[in-house]
């Protein structure tokens, strides 16, 4: 609608925002998020991309879930990467990304060659020793930019709450808290992320663990020793705009979604997940 008031135009656009609203269940997006951003929200999950899980729980609803994600095209290793460098994780869309281990940032990159000059590279959540071969390389629900010397301590120790710290990332305190790597209470060597990565990493290794673990054939050693802690993180990083956002970019990328993003309440709903 046009107004006129004291010689000046005004447009209305409430017409064109309800327009808008019927693309996606309404969502509420931070003020960080580009516009370009704002818009892949009409990429959020279909009315009916749940409807196999609805009224279901535990071993049931796990393996709803199983047949929701498993399909989905396969990027390759390289076009995997080059999208995550390129347009995944580039949040502020100035291809500019950030560790998700030290809160490192690095300017200038939007792919694979101008990440290593960066001295960043790629992280496998579930590692490639443990199963993340093939197709299961490439899913980017559960790749993430590092630095390369963090990912590189890292390696593929398995995720835990640190007691007894032998090395941090960075070696100072930051805003959002460091990464650390030592033992846990049972002694078993872990590696520990900043908080602010806690919640996303818990909800990218279950759905590593429902799409390629549960009846397939990756390594659950371990997942046996951060599945409670996983549960545990879930909860007390939840899910924020960055997270959805990303995971409407990956779906648009490979065509399936991380079901624990969509509704974080799955976790405590299945309940006990099996290590065979």
């Amino acid at each position: 609608m046009m107004r006129s008031n004291s010689g000046m135009t005004v447009l209305v656009l409430g017409s064109l925002l309800m327009g808008l609203a019927g693309c996606a269940e309404p969502v509420q997006l931070s003020t960080s998020l580009t516009q370009k951003q704002a818009s892949l929200r009409a990429l959020a999950a279909p009315a009916d991309f749940y409807n196999a899980a609805k009224g279901k729980v535990g071993k049931d609803l796990l393996a709803a879930l199983v047949g929701i994600v498993k399909n989905h095209k396969d990027l390759g290793y390289n076009g995997a990467r080059n999208v995550m460098f390129g347009s995944l994780d580039d949040y502020q869309n100035n291809d500019q990304i950030e560790c998700v281990y030290t809160g490192r940032v690095a300017p200038h990159v939007n792919n694979t060659g101008s990440a290593s000059s960066a001295k960043f590279n790629t992280e496998h959540s579930w590692p490639q020793s443990l199963g993340a071969v093939g197709p299961a390389k490439a899913d980017l629900h559960h790749l993430f930019p590092t630095d390369i010397d963090t990912n590189g301590a890292r390696s593929s120790y398995p995720f835990g709450e640190v007691k007894s710290v032998t090395q941090s990332f960075p070696q100072f305190e930051v805003d959002e808290g460091t990464s650390a790597l030592g033992n846990d209470a049972q002694g078993n060597k872990v590696f520990e992320p900043r908080s602010v990565h806690k919640g996303n990493l818990a909800r990218a290794i279950l759905y590593f663990y429902t799409c390629y673990g549960a009846n397939g054939p990756a390594n659950l050693k371990n997942f046996h020793i951060e599945r409670n802690v996983l549960m545990t993180w879930n909860k007390l990083d939840p899910v924020d705009d960055a997270e959805r956002t990303r995971n409407d970019r990956v779906y648009d990328a490979q065509g399936n979604r991380n079901p624990y993003v969509d509704h974080p309440e799955f976790f405590d709903a299945i309940g006990d997940f099996p290590v065979r």
